[in-house]
């Protein structure tokens, strides 16, 4: 029994590359989002931490999406 047939051939992974750069452009688009909005109007302090769970919401907008289909478009479309 081979639990790593999948991970053992290079092709069958292309389509788990494509979400994966989505990834860190959707929580950096979230950031900037939140720095254009709310940069020069918080506190340094107040601003810094937020950064972070921004960052998680951007995470979250991901995700939702993959959970809906969206990775079994990629993974149809390689």
């Amino acid at each position: 029994m081979d639990i790593f047939t999948d991970i053992s051939s290079a092709g069958s992974l292309w389509f788990f590359i494509p979400p994966l750069i989505l990834l860190p452009v959707v929580m950096t688009g979230c950031a900037m989002i939140y720095k254009i909005l709310l940069g020069n109007i918080l506190p340094t302090k107040i601003y810094k931490f937020f950064l972070g769970p921004i960052a998680l919401l951007g995470f979250f907008i991901w995700a939702i999406p993959m959970n809906m289909g969206f990775y079994e478009f990629f993974r149809a479309m390689f």
